[in-house]
């Protein structure tokens, strides 16, 4: 969030989760937790001068800052749960994503001396995470494009019986959602007529854990991208960059281009004509301020792609609305603190066996070096959280010039 304040930031995956428990004392699953933990300096390199990032390793944390480039090295500083509470500086939280679990984790942190001011959570802030509040956002987008393709809103379904006959009825393929997923979690496609038992286990799965499931036509997707925003909380949307991004079968997030933004959206408009990319934003602008209005502040990222439409291309505008950080924003930041002009690259999410991250980066810092040219990365590989033995999930860049 942009306040006088300095942040304390915390990397929190998973808080669409944290948020559909409905709990304080969440616990997140293995799986987020250790993302958790291995990425917790990922708000190095988006958070401001002087912020403060909170880990549980601060020593190893400062170790790898220290071990950059001096160019590189991020002047925000690593601090672990004891550490903080020492500080006198008066910091703002802000987490990955906002949900009760965060604010609780900050509350805990103020309770104990850190001069920390929290944000109250909003119940609004539960609905506006909930697919509805997505499948609204594009019936509004929709309304404001002109002569959009035919896209069809997601039906949202309380009971096996009506997604089968959802199923049925219509055309495949489809694909199912949970109301409140994050990281390709959530999800899960029907490629045929009908539901076979396998599909049905995960619908009735869904339905007990969250009470609905959305289900919508699956697009001959071409390429994802997504729209990055800042909410003033008065009704003030700020368009904040363009981000062009990989995902895995089920929709995770694996990898984004890096580059100057004129050099993404020339890649966007190899499908798409730039003033449909104008007029997409200015439509999402617009119902954002209408959604959001003077109930959230804060960043987020409005999820789109382009697909087949006929013997050409469209853009389906308001895929998912992310009211956080995102790993997007990442992407942009990255382009604009560590890129060279004349270069560009991927900023790449990995998960592998511990052992197997650490060789993985040992062989991408032999096989491309890193070259620095004005102080930006001109071409090579960069680690941006330090990777060890017992390192999973691994978050790098590699950059090659023009």
């Amino acid at each position: 969030m942009k306040t006088s304040n300095k942040a304390l930031h915390l990397f929190n995956p998973g808080h669409e989760t944290a948020i559909a428990s409905g709990v304080r004392n969440y616990t997140p699953d293995a799986v987020v937790q250790k993302m958790m933990s291995d990425l917790s300096l990922l708000p190095l390199w988006y958070g401001n001068e002087g912020d403060y990032v909170l880990t549980s390793e601060a020593e190893t944390a400062r170790r790898f800052i220290e071990s950059l480039p001096p160019d590189l090295q991020p002047s925000l500083h690593p601090v672990s749960d004891k550490e903080i509470c020492r500080l006198t500086v008066s910091l703002d939280a802000s987490p990955w994503g906002l949900s009760p679990h965060s604010l609780h984790l900050f509350e805990k942190l103020q309770k104990r001396g850190t001069p920390l001011s929290i944000p109250a959570w909003k119940e609004i802030y539960r609905t506006l995470t909930h697919r509805r509040a997505a499948a609204y956002g594009l019936r509004e987008t929709l309304r404001r494009l002109p002569g959009p393709p035919s896209i069809s809103i997601p039906c949202f379904y309380e009971t096996g019986a009506a997604v089968k006959t959802h199923i049925e009825t219509h055309s495949p393929p489809f694909l199912l959602k949970t109301p409140f997923s994050c990281s390709g979690q959530g999800v899960y496609p029907i490629m045929d007529i009908t539901a076979d038992t396998k599909a049905m286990q995960w619908i009735e799965g869904a339905l007990r854990r969250q009470g609905a499931v959305s289900i919508e036509p699956m697009q001959e997707k071409v390429c994802d991208f997504a729209m990055e925003f800042y909410a003033d909380g008065a009704k003030g949307i700020t368009y904040e960059g363009l981000s062009v991004f990989q995902t895995q079968t089920k929709g995770a997030f694996s990898g984004g281009r890096l580059g100057r933004p004129n050099i993404l959206q020339e890649y966007l408009t190899t499908y798409i004509p730039a003033e449909t990319l104008t007029a997409v934003r200015e439509a999402v602008t617009l119902t954002l301020k209408e959604i959001l209005g003077n109930v959230y502040r804060g960043y987020l990222g409005v999820d789109m792609l382009i697909f087949r439409h006929n013997e050409g291309y469209a853009v389906h505008p308001f895929i998912e609305m992310n009211l956080r950080y995102t790993m997007g924003l990442v992407a942009c930041e990255l382009s604009r603190r560590l890129i060279h002009p004349a270069s560009q690259g991927r900023f790449m999410i990995s998960y592998e066996k511990k052992g197997a991250a650490l060789r993985t980066d040992g062989l991408l810092r032999q096989q491309y070096p890193l070259q620095l040219s004005d102080g930006r990365i001109r071409s090579g590989y960069f680690s941006l959280c330090p990777v060890t033995a017992e390192t999973s999930y691994r978050a790098g860049v590699l950059i090659h010039a023009e």
